[in-house]
């Protein structure tokens, strides 16, 4: 393109958006409208349906990336692989062409008041969305296709909606969320991958740069990695395990034993940090997997031990509580085979 090469120039941020983009690409009966292209004056054009981040252009160059962006699209056909990431419920339609386009820029509006409508779209419209690009996908696309879901973490800046923006906000995070979830309920070959619910429940210094808008370069490699221990290693998600023996320890005089055993395929620095007993949470062992003795649990006393990816604490695979009753107590079993503490009673005077 001209030698421009711009990162984000392809980005699609609504499930309208992303649907127009792969039925242009792929089915071989849908036209691009060009028709739907702005003229902002001074013979600079614009795409509405990509992202600016490229320098606008006239009318030519913008149909020649317009194509050039349609045969990129088109190679989707051949991924066993498609990621798709939800961001905006917010969308705007262009009433001339009759199409819902990505991303206003500055000057459209007030150059075409009556053009332009916001839509607040629902769940209804977005699910449906998404079962065109199932449909689309399993018609044009690989034979295997497997399609990943995520939402984007990035908070709205503004609203066009009349909302506060919290609120406007809170809404299109979590339409997107449920949208995404029963999409994945529905097919086998969809799959929800939790990048928005790793950033969210992570700790927001660490997370967000200043701005409070941008996740962090190292979250995101973090959040990376985990997507690809997940899903590119051949190893199940859920294959991170943390166990004590024995648990509860047995009362006695003096400290109580127990061994801590732990494995979590895919993670080589990966930490067990416990705390509890007076102690705040310190680093108990590390490696992917082994097994190490705990020769201090007190009476009364419970112990926190958890599994972390590594020793930057940012995700826990596992947790496991570890606990002693007080001295004179009895371990035994009930009839479910699980354990219970009996207590000798106070004697009293009569």
């Amino acid at each position: 393109m001209n030698g421009e090469l711009e990162l984000g120039f392809t980005n699609k941020y609504n499930t309208f958006s992303i649907y127009n983009e792969l039925r242009w690409a792929l089915d071989p009966a849908a036209e691009f409208p060009r028709e739907s292209l702005v003229d902002l004056g001074n013979g600079i054009f614009y795409d509405p349906h990509t992202n600016p981040a490229l320098q606008l252009a006239g009318l030519e160059e913008t149909i020649h990336r317009r194509e050039i962006m349609q045969m990129v699209t088109r190679r989707i056909s051949q991924c066993r692989v498609v990621i798709i990431t939800l961001g905006l419920v917010e969308v705007w339609r262009d009433t001339v062409a009759n199409v819902f386009i990505n991303q206003l820029v500055p000057g459209m509006h007030s150059s075409y008041p009556d053009r332009y409508e916001l839509h607040v779209t629902n769940f209804v419209e977005n699910l449906s969305n998404l079962e065109r690009i199932h449909g689309l996908l399993s018609q044009f696309g690989h034979q295997d296709v497997q399609i990943v879901v995520t939402v984007s973490p990035v908070p709205l800046q503004a609203t066009f909606s009349g909302e506060d923006v919290v609120i406007a906000n809170t809404y299109s995070k979590c339409l997107l969320r449920v949208v995404a979830q029963e999409w994945a309920a529905a097919h086998k070959n969809v799959h929800y991958f939790p990048s928005y619910e790793i950033v969210q429940n992570s700790d927001r210094s660490l997370t967000w740069e200043e701005d409070m808008r941008h996740v962090k370069g190292k979250v995101v490699r973090h959040i990376m990695s985990l997507f690809s221990r997940n899903y590119c290693s051949g190893l199940p998600v859920t294959s991170s395990k943390l166990c004590a023996s024995p648990n509860p320890v047995p009362p006695g005089i003096g400290p109580g034993k127990t061994t801590i055993t732990w494995s979590s395929h895919g993670t080589p620095n990966a930490a067990i940090y416990v705390s509890g007993g007076g102690i705040e949470e310190a680093l108990f062992a590390g490696g992917s997997h082994g097994s190490q003795e705990a020769f201090w649990i007190e009476a009364g006393a419970t112990y926190e031990f958890s599994l972390y990816t590594d020793h930057d604490r940012n995700t826990r695979l596992a947790r496991i509580s570890v606990t002693r009753p007080p001295a004179g107590s009895v371990i035994s079993r009930n009839r479910d085979g699980v354990k219970s503490a009996r207590f000798p009673s106070k004697a009293t005077a009569n």
